[in-house]
């Protein structure tokens, strides 16, 4: 998902110098820290995607490793951390005889209301893996399950809407088929979801990953279309809101068998949905393509490509779609049938269907290296990653970046004050509509201790117009940014 421009050959590049008198460099709010010297602390930090959103407005969640000394290692905690710089370790559902305990958030909206998973311990016993909703202050409240909470049964929340309404799945403690289901903000009990059917002994799963502010879910079903105890894959699946039924979205063909395999990942407040399905033609695989579904039908739209093999195939996927309809993702690109960059972060645009490849890295100009984009606002600002080469063409590693409505990729490190002790931000998972970036980085405390990796909260100003490069220019001190202006 990147751009560059190449006309005739010739790279145009665009170089942005900035004076003395530029604000200061925005401000990196960092996540929990470790110590080397010690072995204490947290490290290895976690931040989910698709499904999962770990942005608030001025609050970043996620899991890390936490060690107390000679790095023995005590659990993975749910974290929360914001612009106060301070973090707090999210509540448990309880520990084991030796202090063992694992806790998982992933996602939190604007109000600060987190969701995500957390082990469960009663008297040492362990009970499963529970779905959790965190307040603000970090107190957790246990979600139901579909099984008996006094047994053993998963279960995950994977997101949450502006009204606390959290979705996910829960073990159904008959079969423990994963089962999608819905708690709403006001209480606790699980209400499964439907399903695609199930085969003769009741055996199902199904997954929900995202939610709208309207309550209506998207996610997947496995489908049963026969009592022959045969699964025929995979369906992209909406719920909709105040209701349990499953509706079916439209694929892309499937094989002889009737067999395919989707899901949805993200749905924005219109019902609009995006995710991706696996292509057929005739009974051929030709790859999994990134998908749109309108919320007034079921029919699957098959979002571009970056080309194809000679054969037809190759990989796409749309993990986030913003207020407006414009989704976010990436796709293999391929030149003359042959494949040229396994993985390029890409735009499209809510009016239409094609791939709007976004802007890399690369100041050799020839276009290489791996990029993706995770997440979008409503402001149109995507953020990922992207593989960085110096101009002669050398990889100097993975950045962390931003992608304003013109497709031009800013290396968020550019706008880090080097003495910060960040060396590098690698990437950035998740965007709000107010600006507030999460994601992770390589951190170097310096006095002699060791680098680690470590979570990041950064926030960037309202793009002007189409570019976020105007904005840049204001907040980066004697820095030079140099980009490449694509061929739109």
């Amino acid at each position: 998902m990147h751009l560059r421009a190449v006309f005739s050959g010739i790279v145009i590049t665009a170089t942005l110098v900035c004076n003395d008198l530029a604000a200061p460099a925005v401000v990196i709010y960092g996540g929990p820290t470790y110590n080397s010297a010690t072995k204490t602390g947290y490290k290895f930090g976690e931040l989910p995607y698709a499904p999962g959103n770990t942005a608030g407005d001025g609050v970043g969640v996620g899991t890390v490793s936490k060690y107390y000394g000679s790095d023995n290692y005590t659990a993975v905690h749910a974290v929360r951390w914001d612009t106060s710089g301070t973090f707090i370790e999210l509540a448990n559902l309880g520990v084991d005889s030796e202090g063992y305990t694992g806790g998982w958030a992933y996602a939190v909206n604007g109000a600060g209301t987190a969701v995500g998973a957390s082990s469960k311990y009663v008297q040492d016993s362990y009970r499963g893996e529970r779905a959790v909703r965190w307040d603000p202050s970090g107190q957790v409240t246990e979600l139901g399950v579909l099984g008996n909470a006094a047994t053993f049964v998963d279960a995950r929340a994977y997101a949450v809407n502006a009204s606390g309404t959290a979705v996910g799945w829960s073990e159904n403690g008959t079969t423990l088929n994963e089962r999608a289901v819905r708690w709403d903000a006001s209480g606790t009990t699980a209400a499964e979801l439907g399903k695609l059917g199930t085969d003769s002994t009741g055996y199902s799963i199904s997954k929900a990953y995202a939610v709208n502010d309207a309550g209506t879910t998207v996610g997947f079903a496995e489908k049963y279309p026969n009592p022959l105890n045969t699964s025929v894959g995979s369906r992209a699946v909406r719920w909709n809101a105040g209701g349990t039924a499953a509706t079916e979205l439209g694929n892309l063909g499937t094989d002889q068998l009737g067999t395919t395999a989707g899901a949805a990942y993200a749905i924005n407040n219109a019902g609009t949905a995006v995710g991706e399905m696996a292509k057929y033609t005739g009974s051929s695989n030709r790859g999994s393509r990134a998908v749109r579904w309108d919320a007034s039908g079921t029919a699957a739209t098959e979002l571009g490509n970056l080309g194809t093999s000679a054969s037809g195939v190759t990989q796409s996927v749309a993990y986030d779609v913003n207020s407006a309809g414009t989704a976010v993702g990436y796709a293999r690109k391929y030149v003359s049938g042959v494949l040229y960059n396994l993985y390029r972060a890409v735009r499209w645009a809510s009016s239409g269907s094609a791939a709007t490849e976004l802007g890399d890295l690369d100041l050799s100009g020839v276009g290489r290296g791996f990029s993706q984009a995770l997440d979008i606002n409503d402001a149109g600002v995507a953020v990922g990653s992207a593989e960085k080469y110096d101009v002669g063409g050398t990889l100097v590693g993975t950045r962390a970046v931003a992608w304003g409505s013109d497709g031009v990729a800013i290396d968020l490190n550019t706008l880090v004050d080097p003495s910060s002790g960040w060396q590098n931000l690698t990437v950035a998972v998740g965007v709000s509509n107010t600006g507030w970036i999460t994601g992770y980085g390589t951190f170097n405390p310096g006095g002699g201790l060791e680098p680690y990796t470590r979570m990041f909260l950064m926030q960037i100003p309202e793009p002007v117009g189409l570019s976020l490069l105007a904005v840049f220019a204001t907040i980066l001190p004697r820095h030079r940014i140099r980009v490449f202006t694509g061929d739109f």
